[in-house]
Formats: structure tokens, C-alpha cells, sequence
């Protein structure tokens, strides 16, 4: 159980250099007792079988079953009014307050059974079958269980007496293939009950009392079950030149079945939020390659050890069932590649004063893109002016919209560059000497694209790639923003024309632009280790090991061309705001920390 006490707090900040502002956070003295009660019992047994026959036939047989029941109970009492608040009773209380009671309880069971069985044959021939069996109580009855088989098998060739010819260079050769399915049950432990909650106001009627008050939960989908992944992998490994040359590839197929995801969006006058169903399926189809090197020669007397390894691999997941027949880009619809970016197209700035006014003219007023510029009071700068961005009015209809948003009337918008990363890579380097060891790890992404939030989504200041183009007051001005900006001595400037509040919604910034479409991919230098063993020969101590590593001691990426204060890595994995599965997020997340550590391993 916890207590707490709550008592009036004020906070303190500067909004600009000069003033001081104060925020009270108002309530009555509070004092509240939480009792939570956690309780979880879970059941596995397994039984194994080996056999071995004429040391050709080898075979494993694995049965087994697991159950998993959770609990848990949360009560809080909440008592406002509190005469004396050094006590923690509720007995300190004046009689005339008001005070709450909430209580929580859920309930979630699974229950699963499964085997397996391996064989081979010479160690030549593999074979492995499993199959799962598992219930849930997240599910209404006649929808609880989902079944899960999978196979594999593989082939090593060079085995065969055929490639006799071939052990002077082929060490070793598999070919390999699988199937298997994997269940998702990822939704709140009664997603298919709809509830009643009871509530009191906090307020009175006539002075009588606090009245009680109904409500009826969101709409739910009685009929939710498994979600079935299942994957075909491909795969093939080669050792050659007596193992120092070594590669590894896959290639799979993965079928995402009765997605748990929401359908359509419904519009406002539904009164609630579209109910969770499975309703979707997607396919990925995706590639994975390692190649290593690892050898060694003489060096001053003494081995020389180095090996090398990189790998490379992607993917591309596209949507198969989902029902938007009219095809809204804004959604999910049957084609969409996951990660794609819609946007508009900037051919260019405008590079003066008659060319901005003319453009003004022939785009209609109506588009929204403009209204930050349009209503900009004071100065001169409601009309779009050199340096401001100009959109391409591709349809040629006069307007700059999306048409009716949808893939096969999208106005002026197009698919401009996708969020998820592509052609993930890595490289490693390794290094023994004279009881010296060196490891240097690269890690990067080929391809990924990522568009800044709109700043009124962030607290005072949003992305930091807009700064001065948003909240007038934000506190965060990077200094690399100096020959980036457009102006008459600076035509050739990255950003526009400053403007305050611009990279809102409704403004040119705020707006998906391929201009601004930021390209995040990267190589860092993921880990370096340099270590020394320490030899004993006749000691207690059997090894001992100093070392010193650094993490994230370095990256590059295009970026750093428009700002060093955004993370490439982080660009789309921070924040909280994504624009109708479109765009990418703030990046104002804290960047990847850079590391440095000294060690030492013992044993005895």
C-alpha cells in the first residue's frame, strides 16, 4: 500500500529574458491510500525423449504444457479536506468533505500446449516439426484458441558424394527452409466486453450531494481472435577456404493474418472511437546477407588474429485486406507500403516579389497552406513574399490541397518518401595480437526519411529543426541556423523566409513538403573495445582482463548538412506526434549518449 499527501504547489518559469511567471496548480489538501495486490501463479512441465540408432539416425521428441494466471486488485481512497496533514489517517479529516473510492480488478489466464520433434540423418538430412496449441482469456468463448504449426528442414549438401571434388574449398554448404506461425494477442485483458463504469461528479446539485453518473464504454468486436503471423525463410550457408570465408543468407516471407488493429475511421458524429477487430492483413518481403573474413599470420613472432563481418539487409511490408474501399492515403488501404509519406512538392523558393505576388493571384485564397501567411497582422507580411516556399499546384486545378485524400484523387500530393529504415547494415572488425584484442563495431541505415511535427504538438518550441519558424518564445535556437536561412543577401539559403509560427498546422512548414523531408540515414560508430590479458602462468588467478570501450563516439549522416541537434537515429523513434501515419515525429529526444568505460574481469 502507498500514501500520499497533495497540498497547493506553484511553479516558477521565464517565457522571455525580463519576466517571471507563476502557474499554481489548485486543489484542496488531499490525502489518499492506495492498496495494490499483485498476484501471479504460473504451471510449466516438459518432457524430453533422445534416441540415437547405427549413429545415422538421431531423433528428439519435446511435449509439454504451461498455464499462466494473473491478478491483480488496486483500491484507492482519496479524502479531500484534510485539517491535519502530518497524520496519516483518514480520522484527521473534516466531517464536511467529500472523499472517492476506486477500485480496480482484472483477470488474465492462458494456457498452451506444444511439441516437437527433430531428426537427421547423418547429420546431413535436418528435419524439426512444433506445433502450439494456446488459449487466452482475452478472447470471448468460441474464439479463444489459436493453433500455431511449424516445420523446417535442411539440406547439407556438401555432405553428398557428389562434392567430393569440392572439400578443397567448400567446408561446409546448407540449404535450408522453414515455415513457422506465432500467435498475437496483444489487446486489453476484456477487449471484447463492453463495460459500465460508475462515476461521481465532483461538484453539487441543489446542495444535496454529489450526484452518480453512468457511462457505457467504446464499442467492441465480440468476435476478436488470434492474430497469426507466419513466415517462409529461404536460407543458405557457405564456410570456404578451410572456414575463413563464411556467408549467410535468408530470404522470407511474412504473412500477418487478422491484424488486431482499428478499421476505418468513423466520422465525429459516432460519438466513439472506432472498436478494435481483425481486420487487416499485410505481407512483408524482406533479405538478410552476412559475409565474414577471419584469418591470421605472423606477426613479430607472434599470431596475428583479424576477422571482418558485415551484413546487410531489408524489407518492404505491404497492406493485402483492409477495408477502405475508397482508398484514404490517410489510412491504412489495400497497396499501401507501411512508412510512406505523403506530401507536397517545393520546386523552388520564389525569388522575388512579382513572382510570389503573381503565384498569390493564381492560387486560389482557399488553400490552408497559406493561412499562416495570410494572417500574419503588422508589418507588411500578410502576402506571400521572395523567399517564401512555393508549392506546386500539380493538378493544374488552381488550389493546393489533397483533392479528396484519397490514392486515386490525392490533389497535389504524392508519395514523397517512406519512415520505416531500409537497408539496414553493419560492419565489425576484430583484431588479436600479443594478448591485445580490438573491437570496432559500425552500425547504419541506407535509406530513411523522416518530416518534422508541427510545433504546436510540443510544448513551446516543437521540432528542433524549426525553432525560430515556430513558438516566437522557445527557448531553444540552434546556432547553426546562421547561413541556413533565406534572405536578400542569402538566396540560396536551405530554410525560407523567417516567418514566426510557420511550421504550425496551417502553415508552409507545418505542411508535408519534399523540401523538408528529411533524409536520416546514418553510419555510427556504434562500440569500440581495446583490451589487454594479463598472462599468469603459475598464479590463483586463472585470467585477467583490462579493457576500455566507448559507445556512439561518432556518426555521419546527411543531416548534419541542415542541423547537428537532431539525432538521425532518434528522429522517428522520439516524441509522441505522427500526422496521420504520414510523418515522423519531433526529435527532441535526448540524442544517443556517448559512453566511455574502464573495466577489469577477474577470475580466479
Amino acid at each position: 500500500w502507498r500514501l500520499y499527501r497533495d497540498r497547493n504547489q506553484a511553479a516558477t518559469y521565464s517565457d522571455k529574458i525580463g519576466t517571471i511567471v507563476t502557474n499554481t496548480a489548485y486543489s484542496k489538501d488531499e490525502y489518499r491510500e492506495r492498496h495494490y495486490e499483485y498476484n501471479l501463479h504460473s504451471v510449466d512441465v516438459v518432457a524430453t525423449y533422445k534416441a540415437s540408432w547405427a549413429d545415422k539416425h538421431h531423433f528428439q521428441a519435446l511435449a509439454g504444457m504451461n498455464f499462466e494466471s494473473r491478478r491483480t486488485t488496486d483500491l484507492t481512497v482519496d479524502q479531500f479536506g484534510v485539517g491535519n496533514m502530518s497524520l496519516s489517517t483518514f480520522n484527521s479529516v473534516n466531517d464536511d468533505t467529500y472523499y472517492t473510492i476506486s477500485q480496480d480488478i482484472t483477470a488474465y489466464k492462458t494456457l498452451g500446449f506444444f511439441g516437437r520433434i527433430n531428426y537427421d540423418y547423418l547429420e546431413k538430412y535436418l528435419f524439426e516439426a512444433s506445433f502450439r496449441a494456446d488459449g487466452t482469456s482475452r478472447f470471448a468463448d468460441g474464439h479463444r484458441w489459436g493453433y500455431f504449426p511449424s516445420a523446417s528442414f535442411g539440406w547439407r549438401f556438401s555432405r553428398e558424394p557428389f562434392m567430393a571434388g569440392t572439400k578443397s574449398w567448400l567446408a561446409d554448404g546448407k540449404l535450408r527452409f522453414s515455415y513457422g506461425a506465432l500467435g498475437n494477442q496483444q489487446v486489453s485483458d476484456y477487449s471484447y466486453l463492453e463495460t459500465i463504469d460508475l462515476s461521481q461528479l465532483s461538484y453539487l446539485f441543489d446542495g444535496t450531494g454529489r450526484p452518480k453518473y453512468a457511462s457505457v464504454s467504446d464499442p467492441v468486436s465480440s468476435s476478436l481472435t488470434w492474430e497469426t503471423v507466419g513466415t517462409y525463410n529461404f536460407g543458405l550457408d557457405l564456410s570456404l577456404l578451410d572456414g575463413r570465408l563464411n556467408f549467410t543468407g535468408d530470404y522470407f516471407i511474412r504473412e500477418t493474418k487478422d491484424m488486431l488493429t482499428t478499421s476505418l475511421t468513423l466520422p465525429s458524429v459516432y460519438g466513439a472511437s472506432t472498436p478494435k477487430e481483425n481486420c487487416a492483413d499485410l505481407r512483408t518481403n524482406g533479405w538478410e546477407v552476412q559475409l565474414g573474413w577471419k584469418d591470421q599470420f605472423k606477426l613479430g613472432g607472434k599470431p596475428f588474429q583479424y576477422g571482418v563481418t558485415g551484413t546487410l539487409g531489408d524489407y518492404r511490408t505491404i497492406i493485402t485486406k483492409f477495408n477502405n474501399p475508397d482508398r484514404v492515403f490517410s489510412n491504412y488501404y489495400v497497396g499501401k507500403e507501411l512508412g510512406e509519406i505523403w506530401g507536397y512538392h517545393i520546386p523552388k523558393l520564389f525569388s522575388s516579389n512579382e513572382e510570389a505576388a503573381a503565384y498569390q493571384v493564381a492560387v486560389h485564397q482557399a488553400s490552408n497552406i497559406y493561412q499562416r501567411v495570410y494572417n500574419m497582422s503588422g508589418g507588411g507580411l500578410g502576402y506571400l513574399m521572395a523567399g517564401d516556399m512555393m508549392f506546386e499546384d500539380v493538378n493544374g486545378d488552381g488550389y493546393i490541397n489533397s483533392g479528396e485524400g484519397t490514392v486515386d484523387n490525392p490533389g497535389d500530393m504524392m508519395i514523397i518518401g517512406n519512415s520505416l529504415p531500409h537497408y539496414n547494415y553493419s560492419m565489425r572488425f576484430d583484431f588479436a595480437w600479443n594478448n591485445f584484442d580490438l573491437g570496432i563495431f559500425f552500425q547504419g541505415v541506407g535509406k530513411r526519411n523522416w518530416y518534422p511535427s508541427p510545433n504546436q504538438d510540443d510544448v513551446y518550441g516543437g521540432s528542433r529543426l524549426w525553432n525560430l519558424y515556430g513558438y516566437t518564445l522557445t527557448s531553444f535556437i540552434s546556432t547553426d541556423y546562421k547561413d541556413n536561412i533565406w534572405t536578400e543577401e542569402n538566396p540560396d539559403g536551405y530554410f525560407p523566409r523567417l516567418r514566426p509560427i510557420q511550421s504550425y498546422n496551417g502553415g508552409p512548414l507545418g505542411t508535408v513538403n519534399d523540401r523538408y523531408l528529411q533524409d536520416v540515414s546514418y553510419l555510427r560508430l556504434k562500440n569500440v573495445t581495446f583490451g589487454y590479458t594479463i598472462p599468469f602462468k603459475k598464479s590463483f588467478i586463472s585470467s585477467c582482463r583490462l579493457y576500455f570501450a566507448g559507445e556512439n563516439l561518432w556518426y555521419w549522416s546527411p543531416m548534419k548538412k541542415v542541423t547537428k541537434y537532431v539525432d538521425p537515429e532518434l528522429a522517428v523513434a522520439t516524441g509522441t506526434y505522427i500526422t496521420s501515419k504520414m510523418s515522423g515525429t519531433t526529435g527532441t529526444g535526448y540524442t544517443m549518449p556517448l559512453t566511455l568505460t574502464m573495466g577489469l574481469n577477474i577470475n580466479f
